[in-house]
C-alpha cells in the first residue's frame, strides 16, 4: 500500500497568509478591505465604460472619491503588513497609529466626495431649468460639502496621530456621534431629492418607482454608518490597542465599500442594456450605444389647442384615397449630443444616461397625384 503523497505546501496555521486566531483577528480585516477595494474599483471602470462619451462632473467625483478610497485601503493594508489586528505588535504601534488616524481621514472624504457625486448626479438627471429645483440641489451639495468638512475635524482634530492606539482621544463618542449624525442626515436629504424630483416628470408611476429604487441603496449606507458607530462606542468603553481596533475598522471598510458602490448604482441598468444590445437581445427599443430609451422628457404646461394642427396630423383621409393620391413617407432619426435648454430640456431616462443625449425624428409625407391610367 501507497503511502499518501504529502502536499508541497504547509497547511498549518502558522504558515497561512492570515490565520484566524485568539491572538490574530487579521484575517476578516484583510478578507473585507481586499474584497472593499475589487468591488469598487470594478463598478467605477463598469460605470465609466457606460458613460464613456457622456462623462460628467459627477463621474470626475467618484473618480476622485475612488483614488482617495485606495488610499484608505492602502493604509489598512500597511498596517496588516505590520501586526494590525494582532497582539504581536510591540515594535510598531505608532506606525499602526499613524496607519489607522490616515485611514479615518481619508474614509470621511472619501465618503463625501461620493455623496457629492450622488447630488451631482441628481441635479443632472431631473433639473435642467427649473430654479427651483436647481437651488435646491444647489443647497444640498452645499450643505453636504460643509458636513464633509466639519466631519473631518470633528473625528480627528486634537488626536494625536502617533499615540491614538495607546490613548484615546478626548470625547471620541461624542466626537462620532456627530460624524455618523452628520453622516445620516446628508443620507437622508440624498434619499428625498430623488422622489421629490422625479415624481414631477411627465412619465409613468412604474418608471418612476424604478428610478427611484435605484437611490434607494443607499439606505444600508445610514445601517452600516449606525454599526460603525456602535463600535467606536464599544472600542472606546475598553482599553486602546491595534488589536481590539479590528471591529471599527472593519465596519469602516464596510462603509467605505458600499457608500461608493451604491453611488453608481443607479447608472447600472444602462449598463444592462448596452450588454443586451452587443449581444443582439432585444430588450426594449434601443437607438444607441448604450441601449437606453432616448424620449425626451419636460414639464409640460397647458397650452391652447390649434385645431389647424390637429387636422395637419390626419393626412390620410378617405377622400384622398378616393382620387387616388399616392403617399411617400419618409422616416429619419438622428441622434446627437447638445446642450439643452428651455421647456424642451431633456430631464429623464429610463437607464440614467446624460440628458443630453436626444433623439429627433423627422416625417415627412409626400404626395403625388396617380395618373388617370392607374385609376382604371
Amino acid at each position: 500500500m501507497t503511502e499518501p503523497t504529502p502536499l508541497p505546501w504547509d497547511t498549518s496555521a502558522g504558515n497561512r497568509f492570515a490565520p484566524y486566531t485568539s491572538d490574530n483577528h487579521s484575517a476578516t480585516l484583510w478578507i473585507i478591505s481586499l474584497l472593499g477595494l475589487v468591488y469598487v474599483v470594478g463598478v467605477l471602470l463598469i460605470r465609466l465604460f457606460v458613460k464613456m462619451k457622456v462623462l460628467g462632473v459627477d463621474d470626475w467625483l467618484i473618480s476622485a472619491s475612488t483614488v482617495v478610497a485606495i488610499g484608505e485601503f492602502v493604509s489598512i493594508y500597511l498596517g496588516l503588513s505590520k501586526g494590525l489586528a494582532t497582539t504581536t505588535n510591540s515594535g510598531h504601534v505608532e506606525y499602526l497609529a499613524k496607519a489607522v488616524y490616515t485611514s479615518r481621514i481619508l474614509s470621511i472624504v472619501a465618503l463625501y466626495l461620493a455623496k457629492c457625486s450622488g447630488i451631482l448626479l441628481i441635479r443632472r438627471l431631473f433639473v435642467r431649468e427649473d430654479r427651483i429645483n436647481t437651488l435646491l440641489c444647489d443647497l444640498s451639495l452645499g450643505f453636504t460639502i460643509i458636513c464633509g468638512i466639519a466631519s473631518v475635524f470633528a473625528g480627528n482634530v486634537g488626536c494625536p496621530s502617533k499615540a491614538s492606539l495607546q490613548q484615546h482621544c478626548d470625547g471620541q463618542i461624542m466626537r462620532w456621534s456627530i460624524v455618523t449624525g452628520l453622516d445620516v442626515v446628508t443620507e437622508i436629504i440624498a434619499l428625498i431629492l430623488p422622489p421629490y424630483l422625479v415624481w414631477q416628470l411627465q412619465m409613468k408611476t412604474s418608471f418612476k418607482l424604478r428610478v427611484i429604487t435605484a437611490f434607494c441603496f443607499r439606505i444600508i449606507v445610514i445601517v452600516v454608518s449606525i454599526l460603525y458607530l456602535n463600535a467606536w462606542i464599544s472600542y472606546t468603553n475598553g482599553p486602546p490597542s491595534p488589536f481590539l481596533v479590528q471591529p471599527v475598522l472593519m465596519w469602516q471598510q464596510g462603509l467605505v465599500a458600499w457608500g461608493l458602490i451604491s453611488a453608481t448604482i443607479p447608472n447600472m441598468k444602462a449598463f444592462l442594456q448596452s450588454l443586451s444590445t452587443n449581444w443582439g437581445i432585444d430588450l426594449g427599443y434601443s437607438s444607441n450605444a448604450y441601449g437606453t430609451n432616448a424620449y425626451e422628457l419636460g414639464y409640460l404646461k397647458r397650452t391652447g389647442a390649434t385645431p389647424s394642427a390637429t387636422e395637419s396630423e390626419m393626412p390620410f383621409s378617405s377622400h384622398a384615397r378616393a382620387i387616388g393620391t399616392k403617399f411617400k413617407t419618409e422616416i429619419t432619426t438622428t441622434i446627437r449630443e447638445r446642450h439643452v435648454s428651455g421647456e424642451n430640456g431633456s430631464i429623464g431616462s429610463h437607464g440614467s444616461q446624460d440628458l443630453i443625449i436626444r433623439k429627433d425624428t423627422h416625417v415627412a409625407i409626400e404626395s403625388e397625384r396617380a395618373t388617370a391610367s392607374s385609376m382604371f
